[in-house]
């Protein structure tokens, strides 16, 4: 993606607000890939008593306006990758308070709140440091970023409260922090080329989420099944996903009816994949980064 190489304040705006857009979009288009075994999406609610397809669309509206913002902190104060952190944390708690005043109290996309405001900060403060985005530039405005902060805070935490800091404690997996800390490693090295491979072959789009997705079920630990229950139940959900890309995946002609099968199986164990769903998300960001070179 190329840049003038002089932005005005008006292309600043233009640009945060398609960038907001963007993980908008990437939201939506997560809860719409369907069906996603213990997920909610448009054939079920999942594992999930409190929220459905409609709860999911009022926190993305709820949270649009805050990720363009997120977006120009990154575009302001990209001399200054610290701060850009600090700012767009401030604004991740104002999100949380849209995200709960639209859903009723339901927790739909706190971890995407802290995913996609990295991520469309940094994109933004390489806008504003270059003039263009490459998934190198991306990756280490992230790490200038988040990576000396975050790992000070793993290792001085002592008050666990979300799934992620509670499996720190008992397992010592790091959650959503440790993606971050790992430049979303799990989303580069394992979703994206397989998202970006179906893109390429002009696969049905719904499928190629679904095998992305499936992908990541196989060998991420993701914290949601985690706090759930335990890395035991957690070893099944990787092999039960290995298996099914295996035997062709999500583009085998029987996917479909095999992973509604597969979503009834889940919601009857109580298992959702919540972490591998929010990772899905940033994968469809950055694909749009990649793949959708005028969306700017």
């Amino acid at each position: 993606m190329q840049f003038c190489s002089a932005i005005s304040q008006e292309r600043k705006t233009e640009h945060a607000a398609a960038l907001g857009g963007l993980a908008y979009r990437a939201l939506l288009e997560e809860v719409y890939a369907s069906p996603k075994p213990g997920l909610v999406d448009l054939c079920s609610n999942g594992a999930h008593k409190d929220m459905d397809v409609s709860t999911f669309e009022r926190s993305a509206d709820a949270l649009k306006p805050y990720f363009a913002l997120m977006a120009m902190e990154g575009i302001k104060n990209s001399a200054n990758p610290e701060l850009i952190f600090a700012n767009i944390r401030k604004l991740g708690l104002d999100a949380e308070k849209a995200m709960y005043g639209a859903t009723a109290g339901v927790n739909t996309h706190k971890g995407l709140i802290f995913h996609m405001g990295i991520l469309c900060a940094a994109v933004g403060a390489c806008i504003g440091n270059y003039k263009t985005v490459t998934i190198e530039c991306l990756m280490e405005m992230e790490q200038a970023m988040v990576r000396e902060t975050l790992l000070k805070e793993v290792g001085e935490m002592r008050d666990f409260t979300s799934n992620g800091e509670k499996n720190l404690q008992r397992y010592g997996t790091m959650g959503a922090r440790g993606e971050a800390i790992s430049g979303y490693l799990s989303v580069r090295s394992i979703s994206l080329p397989v998202m970006l491979e179906g893109l390429k072959k002009g696969r049905d789009w719904n499928r190629v989420k679904l095998e992305t997705l499936f992908v990541l079920m196989s060998r991420v630990d993701d914290s949601n099944i985690i706090a759930r229950h335990d890395p035991k139940v957690l070893k099944e959900v990787q092999t039960v996903a290995e298996e099914f890309l295996k035997a062709g995946g999500a583009y085998r002609n029987d996917a479909i009816p095999i992973l509604e099968q597969m979503d009834k199986d889940f919601i009857r164990k109580n298992i959702s994949a919540g972490g591998c769903a929010d990772l899905l998300a940033v994968t469809i960001f950055l694909a749009g980064i990649m793949w959708e070179p005028a969306w700017f």
